[in-house]
């Protein structure tokens, strides 16, 4: 493919220190990272901390946001790390998916299945569910009773979306996820925990993505609800009642205890801890490890546990990395006064 086209497919432009007409005409073959990029492949830089790494790569292009200099062909993007997004795609095959129909190895119920879904082998839907137009389901995926799963989705292996469960259009699972476990719930009785029954369910949005052995629990009487287009890492929990609002990051490992309400916007770093019944706002920062013990407003940046204003928690951990001297100091001055 000619480094035009490229530009082109992907919104950029061709520039450089040294801009010659025949940059247009460059074979890209493959596209690689900036270390280990051969010549007829075509990089990326986006952080500025892989400048240096720019000057060896022995890439025959890069994509590189204006006012960066290099002499090597470069693309042009607003948005280089998107452009990269945008690059793959146009080198790699998409997902093997399997052919519309149902296999004859499938269990299928009476319901409803759209004439161009693909539900592979070993595949269970329930009765009354409903499977939308373009979706494909791959093998040993479990539907519920009820169940719905909209348009162009894709539910990868070993995956459980429980009864009355309810899927949006172009929702991607990956392998392991459960989605509709029943809620943690639990009442006691005479020293007895007796299981208070989950009967509500769980609402997937459009263009969600959820990774793999996710489990998002449906709710106790009304709906557990993940928003539009928010993007969940693997190993998640996701308790009864939560509701996550449009187009979060949830990293991996985190955990949201019951009934907590997310806005929009928000990102949950890795082993994030949220607990129960609480409020984030639209546009919060939980840094890694953040362990969120009350309400945090719109727009803050929060860090450690309990989790504060990551700027004060900065110098917490500042004060803390001269405890020894402090200690140190404090010998001393015990021993003068003896």
């Amino acid at each position: 493919m000619k480094l035009s086209e490229i530009a082109a497919r992907i919104g950029g432009e061709i520039k450089g220190a040294a801009e010659s007409p025949s940059w247009r005409n460059i074979d890209i073959k493959n596209i690689a990272d900036i270390e280990s990029a051969e010549p007829g492949e075509i990089t990326f830089i986006s952080n500025p901390k892989y400048r240096a790494a720019l000057k060896k790569t022995r890439a025959s292009a890069v994509i590189i946001q204006s006012g960066m200099e290099t002499d090597i062909p470069s693309v042009i993007c607003r948005n280089p790390y998107l452009g990269f997004a945008k690059t793959i795609s146009l080198f790699r095959d998409p997902p093997p998916r399997p052919c519309a129909g149902i296999n004859p190895l499938a269990s299928v119920s009476e319901g409803f299945i759209a004439d161009d879904a693909a539900i592979d082998a070993f595949v269970v839907v329930s009765k009354n569910a409903k499977v939308g137009r373009g979706t494909a389901i791959m093998p040993h995926v479990f539907i519920g009773e009820g169940a719905e799963i909209g348009d162009n989705c894709f539910i990868y292996p070993n995956v459980t979306v429980r009864e009355k469960v309810k899927v949006g259009n172009n929702v991607i699972i990956h392998s392991g996820s459960v989605i509709g476990s029943d809620g943690y719930g639990y009442v006691q009785d005479e020293g007895i925990h007796k299981k208070i029954p989950q009967a509500g369910n769980v609402v997937i949005c459009d263009n969600v993505e959820i990774g793999a052995n996710v489990c998002i629990d449906r709710a106790a009487l009304s709906e557990t609800f993940i928003g539009e287009g928010t993007k969940i890492d693997n190993l998640v929990h996701i308790a009864h009642n939560v509701k996550i609002g449009k187009h979060c990051l949830i990293l991996g490992q985190t955990g949201i205890a019951g009934s907590t309400v997310i806005g929009d916007y928000t990102t949950l770093a890795s082993q994030s801890g949220i607990s129960g019944h609480l409020k984030i706002g639209n546009h919060v920062t939980v840094a890694a490890r953040g362990g969120v013990i009350k309400d945090i407003p719109d727009g803050a940046l929060v860090s450690g546990f309990p989790a504060r204003d990551h700027r004060e928690m900065l110098k917490v951990h500042a004060a803390t990395m001269r405890l020894p001297e402090i200690l140190d100091m404090f010998r001393k001055m015990k021993k003068g006064e003896t």
